[in-house]
């Protein structure tokens, strides 16, 4: 038997579906919400920016995992996952005249993720221990070879060649750390850094580009 609705009974009708869809649609939401914020979770990431301030490019790893390379100069921003544990960078070495790298005093650089704010610089000084570098000029017709003398052994850092056929010979040795006797030396023997030789000392190589500790010299007479 059908049954007729008067204008009085169908508001109350009305809003009783509408009730009912809006008790679906908020279990609907409620059931959603946990799906939602379990994506968000996973796709978290830790940001930062990564500033290069040495002459020479760094490589950079996460978790020993390779991440970019920066050359001299250069920023990146980077993004890890929320539970990495280290960064660490190296710098590029340089290499003799045979094209083999030559160490130097800046190995693999760690440090804790957890300790980076917004931003990385990296620079010369390195856990409260500065660091130079040198770009070296030869205007002379002797090849020689260059050490770093700090104040006890010299560590031989490269060849210099002379200058030939009006081209300047010049070469460029990696890090070194800046002590209260650090030399960097030019000697007559350009294989193994014995002999006489021509010095630069420590007030000269504390006069070094901020942040880069790339400091220019000049041989002014063979040895």
């Amino acid at each position: 038997m059908l049954q007729r609705l008067f204008p009085h009974e169908v508001i109350p009708l009305r809003a009783t579906q509408a009730f009912k869809r809006s008790i679906l649609l908020a279990c609907f939401a409620s059931c959603s919400d946990p799906v939602a914020v379990s994506d968000q979770s996973s796709a978290g990431v830790v940001r930062f920016i990564v500033s290069n301030q040495l002459a020479a490019p760094v490589t950079i790893a996460v978790d020993d995992t390779f991440a970019l390379i920066l050359f001299s100069g250069a920023s990146s921003g980077l993004a890890v996952s929320p539970s990495a544990q280290w960064l660490t960078w190296t710098s590029a070495k340089p290499t003799d005249t045979t094209g083999t790298p030559i160490a130097d005093e800046i190995g693999a650089v760690r440090l804790r993720v957890s300790g980076i704010r917004s931003t990385l610089e990296i620079t010369n000084v390195i856990n409260d221990t500065t660091y130079v570098t040198a770009g070296v000029f030869n205007p002379t017709n002797a090849r020689v070879s260059v050490g770093v003398y700090d104040g006890s052994t010299v560590a031989c850092a490269g060849v210099l060649r002379a200058t030939t056929g009006g081209v300047i010979g010049f070469t460029k040795i990696g890090y070194y750390r800046l002590l209260p006797r650090t030399e960097i030396r030019a000697y007559r023997d350009e294989f193994s850094c014995t002999g006489p030789y021509v010095a630069w000392p420590t007030s000269q190589l504390t006069q070094f580009t901020p942040k880069s500790g790339l400091v220019t010299l000049t041989l002014p007479s063979a040895p």
